[in-house]
């Protein structure tokens, strides 16, 4: 098999978020059939609480992509 050789610069590439966004978006159209936003209300409302994984594959991969608190702050730790 032949090997792929790639140079990595070693530096941390940070999504924005409307990237994101767009990230849980086809991965709830692709699980769900339902946009992103959709699937943000409906969490927030408990509608995938009781959902097992074993009925729906992918739920939480998708649920592990989309950010858990609308209001956090995603910049890191704050200085103590």
């Amino acid at each position: 098999m032949p090997s792929v050789s790639t140079k990595s610069s070693g530096k941390i590439r940070w999504i924005s978020d409307s990237e994101m966004k767009a990230i849980v978006d086809k991965r709830a159209r692709a699980v769900l059939n339902i946009s992103g936003n959709t699937f943000m209300q409906n969490r927030k409302r408990g509608m995938y609480a009781k959902l097992d994984a074993d009925d729906c594959p992918g739920i939480v991969e998708l649920a592990l992509l989309a950010p858990s608190d609308e209001g956090a702050h995603p910049r890191g730790r704050k200085k103590r």
